[in-house]
């Protein structure tokens, strides 16, 4: 199903997913805030940009104008805007949610609610993102691995975070986090079966996922985790600004090497 590298990718974000758990699970004790990775998180931003804008969204166009050349309308902007909207209604539902719960409780520890709505919130477009790597061919799939290896560590540390100042136990910690570990894997398979048994003969369910994928990458590149999002905390800052730029400069370059969108 999955080519060498493709199974190559998928374990790797699996390990760095573990890896960037690993500190807050193993020493509970001596959580704390931490700075993450600015600079990191700024140059993904720019690669999901570049990735959404002149890839993922191109390829779905290319696609959609071949398979349904009599509908004069842009069905993938349309797919993808959905699918931005959906994840922003979900986070702006999540937050709330999660700031009534920290209202409510005056305890330090925080109620098991929280991280399950943190995990699914994150999970679902973690799991997009795999199914848009498994669905990408050599160049494309090795910027996408990039882009989310860079965001998935922090992802997990801050997440493993919030579970261990919560009530869960360890053994239901354990549980939750590797759901979320694996929803990118998951994605990955589910992409790469798509791909190889369905791209031939039912091209449109490739277009409608790399449209879902485009919608994908520009909210995470753009407003995921609200306020605390990168190009907001972070890209602020000459130096991380730049990174960004630079990210998705070198991914837009990529593109024009690599050649026609429609080549996923």
């Amino acid at each position: 199903m999955l080519t060498t590298i493709q199974w190559t990718y998928l374990f790797s974000i699996l390990l760095i997913s573990l890896v960037g758990g690993y500190f807050p699970f193993a020493k509970p004790e001596q959580v704390r805030t931490n700075g993450g990775f600015p600079q990191g998180e700024a140059f993904s931003s720019g690669v999901f940009l570049a990735l959404s804008l002149t890839m993922l969204l191109p390829s779905a166009f290319q696609i959609f104008r071949q398979q349904l050349p009599e509908l004069n309308y842009p069905i993938g902007s349309v797919i993808a805007i959905i699918a931005f909207l959906s994840l922003l209604a979900m986070e702006h539902m999540t937050t709330h949610a999660i700031e009534c719960e920290r209202i409510k409780v005056k305890s330090d520890r925080l109620p098991a609610r929280i991280p399950l709505i943190m995990t699914s919130m994150i999970a679902l477009p973690s799991f997009f993102l795999g199914t848009t790597l498994g669905m990408s061919d050599n160049t494309a799939a090795t910027l996408v691995f990039i882009a989310i290896i860079l965001h998935k560590g922090t992802a997990a540390f801050a997440l493993m975070l919030t579970m261990v100042r919560s009530t869960l136990t360890r053994s239901q910690t354990v549980i939750l986090f590797t759901f979320f570990a694996s929803s990118t894997p998951l994605g990955i398979l589910l992409g790469g079966f798509v791909h190889k048994e369905f791209a031939a003969s039912t091209a449109l369910v490739k277009a409608t996922m790399l449209s879902l994928g485009a919608g994908t990458f520009l909210y995470m590149g753009t407003l995921h985790e609200m306020k605390h999002a990168s190009l907001i905390e972070h890209c602020g800052k000459r130096n991380c600004f730049l990174i960004m730029v630079a990210g998705l400069v070198i991914t837009a370059i990529v593109r024009f090497v690599v050649g026609e969108a429609h080549h996923f």
